[in-house]
């Protein structure tokens, strides 16, 4: 599993993953009013999940985004764009967790399409961060999949951890291989670099990406 490389004005992100389905997620939008985060009060939207799974014979870590917005496989490199995935122009927030052996030893390795839940998972603070008021510019020419634009973010304010690794508890979790479809319920906890306290929710139905 590739890293994500993060840069305070723009967004790269250098051999990401290979989707199921080959495309954005279709689902529906959860209606949960809680499904986000909150930065000094203010609380930003997540109603989408995405859930990563480590398909090599050895997995030893998942990933889990959440945003307000659709993710696109760009495998082909649509209209020469760099990014290995391109996002829909209406993404304005997205979070991003990588649970690895490393940081959770004593945690049963996942393995595809089984996690453990009920536990306290700590995250990669290397590959870890929570934007927000992001920008997504249109490509040349635009590129439009199942009713969402797709381009490259651009800007946005970024949160990388702090000094405490970020936390994150699968509360529950279903998942059926033969539908690819399933539910999730995530709180998290992430202590940014200058000491701000993120805390996050999500309840609702996910899409899965295979590495």
């Amino acid at each position: 599993m590739k890293k994500i490389y993060l840069f305070i004005f723009a967004l790269s992100f250098a051999g990401l993953f290979v989707s199921c389905d080959k495309n954005d997620d279709e689902q529906s939008d959860p209606q949960n009013p809680t499904d986000g985060f909150t930065v000094n009060g203010i609380f930003y939207e997540t109603p989408n999940c995405y859930i990563e799974f480590d398909t090599n014979s050895n997995p030893n870590e998942f990933n889990l985004f959440f945003t307000d917005g659709r993710m696109y496989d760009n495998q082909a490199n649509v209209n020469n764009s760099s990014g290995d995935y391109l996002f829909s122009t209406n993404m304005t927030n997205w979070v991003f967790y990588n649970i690895r052996d490393l940081e959770n030893p004593s945690i049963v390795t996942p393995q595809y399409p089984n996690i453990q839940t009920g536990v306290q998972y700590v995250g990669n603070p290397g590959d870890c961060v929570i934007t927000y008021d992001l920008s997504v510019a249109s490509l040349s020419p635009a590129f439009q999949y199942n009713n969402f634009e797709f381009g490259m973010v651009t800007s946005g304010t970024t949160h990388i951890p702090g000094a405490i690794s970020p936390f994150l508890t699968i509360n529950s979790y279903s998942y059926d291989p033969a539908t690819q479809t399933g539910t999730i319920n995530v709180d998290y906890s992430f202590l940014d670099s200058n000491g701000v306290t993120i805390t996050g929710h999500y309840e609702g139905t996910l899409g899965v990406i295979l590495n």
